[in-house]
């Protein structure tokens, strides 16, 4: 009885749940889900290991030295083309007959005459220079004539075989004055030139200068008068000619004359260093101090081939190479200048 309460005791005291775990029947086990077997990853093949290289030995010495290295020869530089040349033409002198005849009378004098034939690459030169000067001699007319005559032969060749024909080019000018004064003259009777190939009939080049004559006495009270030429005549071209053997011929003329009883005298002069006539020059004559570089009768012929262009400005290369009268001449109311 006593163990009863006991238990009647406990269970009214606070022990239910003892109690209760000891009616009631335990629950049942639940079971534990076994979780999936997660699938292996594919065996991947490792990359090859990349072999190691190996390391460098240096070569063993040489036993003899060496070869010294040759270079490789550099091409030689193409040649150039050669530019075209408008100095394809020789002039080459042949025989001459050429002369120079002065003559005076009375108070006259002549400077000394020169005949001068040049040629260079493409180009032929002739130049003629002279004066002539009269002075009145007591009332004796005075007279002095400078004729010069030129018959000069060249042969014309190419530096071309190829090439069988040139054009030829004639430039002329005339440079120099006349002047007289009281009754005295001066003239250029003649200034002509021609050119053409041995043994032909026809001169296909030709030219010839206006006459330049002034005569006293000026009606102006007796004033000096006079001509200062510098101007060239007009080109001359050729057709396409023959190479070979040409001749030039020139004539050139000058005269001054001087009468009465006063100071009558006439000068023309076409040098450029006139020594013989300087000393004449009086204080009022025209062109006095003129600058006589370039002084004289000059041609150039030139030539050029026949498919390209005639040579031009010849004769203003001309001048630049003799510096034609730089100081103009003394102004006159009877000066012509052309």
């Amino acid at each position: 009885m006593r163990i009863c309460a006991a238990i009647v005791l406990g269970s009214s005291l606070g022990f239910p749940a003892l109690a209760a775990a000891q009616a009631a029947p335990a629950p049942p086990a639940v079971p534990v889900p076994v979780p999936a077997a997660t699938p292996a990853a594919p065996a991947v093949n490792p990359a090859p290991t990349p072999p190691t290289p190996p390391a460098f030995v240096p070569p063993p010495p040489p036993t003899t030295a060496p070869a010294t290295p040759v270079p490789a020869p550099t091409p030689a530089p193409a040649a150039p083309a050669p530019a075209a040349s408008a100095s394809g033409f020789e002039f080459v002198l042949g025989g001459a007959q050429n002369g120079v005849a002065p003559y005076t009378h009375g108070s006259a004098k002549t400077e000394e005459g020169k005949i001068d034939v040049t040629t260079e690459p493409n180009v032929l030169k002739l130049v003629l220079t002279g004066g002539v000067g009269a002075n009145v001699f007591f009332g004796i007319e005075s007279t002095a004539v400078q004729t010069f005559s030129v018959n000069q032969e060249f042969d014309i060749t190419s530096t071309d075989p190829a090439v069988s024909q040139v054009v030829l080019t004639l430039d002329s000018g005339l440079v120099g004055f006349v002047r007289a004064k009281h009754k005295g003259s001066a003239c250029v009777q003649v200034a002509s030139v021609t050119i053409a190939p041995v043994g032909w009939s026809t001169t296909p080049l030709s030219l010839a200068h206006p006459q330049l004559c002034v005569a006293g006495p000026s009606p102006v009270h007796g004033e000096p008068v006079g001509i200062l030429n510098k101007d060239p005549v007009s080109s001359i071209t050729s057709p396409p000619m023959p190479l070979g053997r040409y001749v030039i011929q020139a004539n050139f003329s000058i005269q001054a004359d001087a009468c009465g009883f006063l100071d009558g005298h006439s000068t023309a002069i076409f040098s450029p260093e006139p020594t013989e006539l300087d000393p004449w020059e009086r204080e009022h004559d025209m062109f006095k101090g003129e600058d006589k570089a370039g002084y004289g009768f000059t041609t150039i012929l030139t030539a050029s081939p026949v498919d390209g262009k005639p040579v031009a400005n010849a004769w203003e290369k001309h001048l630049k190479t003799v510096k034609v009268a730089k100081r103009n001449a003394k102004p006159n109311q009877d000066t012509v200048t052309r």
